[in-house]
């Protein structure tokens, strides 16, 4: 069997470009009779091997629909990876799908649906998605309220997969990582991951940490992170905020805020030097987080909103959700974490199993089960 992967590449900076190599990499663990080609925008890396060939021929500035059915070839299965950024609203995609041989089972990963009253364009994002969707002969989704908003719009049940988001199995030594950090080595640490954002809502976990601290002298809240590249006003003035909270709070020998960007190389280790990692956010998008996959990876126990981004965390323990804005209820989740050993492990095995379930290797077996089934 042969496979095209339409998406982004290594290595170029995209989530999506990463999350395909991680189950490029889970196919190669699973399977020794396929064969991979990644259809790549130009700032991929080429690679040639027997079983990975990577193309570097399309740019999403461009009428790609030639640039890449140039390179279909006889494949069994074309699988595009769809982000809204990356292919825009226009009619490249919807083109590019009515294209391809019949021979050839098409598949499509929307990997974000965001329903109509919660997005700025109004409609239009679920009824692209609707277009495309149909044009495909199947459709892989990682939450079932995204299967349920395809469904809604007329997708076919059956047409649908729901198929979890991968998860990179990392176990990085707690005591080096905080070595390697300039971390402290004494006390729990509590994890915020990634750029510096508003819906991120830190000072929720601020806030939190104030409250636990009454209690438990010896915790961190650990702020990895800093501005994104070009990041608009709104984000400075709440990255100042942040700053000002802290000193408010009078949290300042128990908040490490460089407010810097961490390379990828030192990702494993921020998740490794952690206690329990949080994301208080608040946003309406479905789609599934990769941090929170990072965490569980690396064996952490997860506090979330109660948002859809988060909604696959009650698979681990529906406990482990908190309503948006409940400072009183992360803290007190918080102490019982850190202070109730059989609570602790109860979470942490549930963590851990949930983690095999959803490694990229499992992962991949089930794209490969479905692949099979389509031809």
């Amino acid at each position: 069997m042969e496979i095209a992967y339409v998406s982004t590449y290594l290595p170029q900076r995209c989530g999506i470009a990463a999350y395909t190599s991680f189950l490029i990499d889970g196919i190669r663990e699973t399977s020794s009779d396929v064969k991979v080609r990644v259809i790549a925008e130009k700032e991929a890396s080429p690679v040639k091997n027997e079983f990975l060939e990577v193309i570097p021929c399309w740019s999403r500035n461009e009428d790609y629909v030639k640039q890449i059915l140039a390179h279909v070839g006889n494949v069994d299965v074309i699988h595009v990876q769809h982000e809204y950024s990356i292919y825009k609203f226009d009619e490249r995609l919807p083109s590019l799908l009515r294209k391809i041989p019949s021979n050839i089972k098409k598949v499509l990963t929307i990997h974000c649906v965001r329903p109509g009253q919660v997005c700025e364009r109004g409609n239009v994002d679920e009824e692209y998605s609707k277009k495309i969707a149909r044009l495909a002969d199947h459709i892989i989704v990682h939450l079932d309220s995204q299967r349920i908003i395809l469904s809604r719009l007329g997708i076919p049940t059956e047409k649908i997969s729901v198929i979890p988001h991968g998860t990179k199995i990392d176990d990085q030594d707690q005591e080096a990582s905080r070595k390697r950090l300039n971390l402290p080595l004494d006390g729990k640490i509590l994890l915020m991951f990634g750029f510096v954002k508003p819906h991120k809502c830190i000072h929720i976990a601020l806030e939190a940490l104030h409250k636990v601290l009454r209690e438990l002298k010896n915790v961190y809240l650990f702020i990895a992170g800093g501005l994104a590249p070009n990041a608009p006003k709104e984000h400075e003035e709440y990255a100042r905020f942040v700053e000002r909270r802290i000193m408010e709070l009078g949290l300042e020998k128990n908040v490490i805020f460089g407010n810097k960007y961490f390379p990828d190389e030192d990702v494993p280790y921020l998740f490794g030097a952690s206690d329990i990692v949080l994301f208080p956010y608040y946003e309406e998008d479905r789609s599934a987080s990769g941090s929170l996959h990072l965490s569980i990876g690396a064996g952490k126990i997860v506090i979330a909103s109660r948002i859809p981004k988060f909604e696959e965390l009650k698979n681990i323990s529906d406990e482990l959700l908190v309503l948006p804005y409940n400072v009183d209820a992360i803290a007190n989740l918080i102490l019982r974490i850190f202070t109730e050993p059989e609570f602790n492990q109860f979470l942490f095995k549930r963590t851990m199993e949930y983690r095999e379930i959803t490694s990229w290797k499992n992962i991949a077996k089930k794209h490969l089960e479905l692949y099979k089934k389509l031809l």
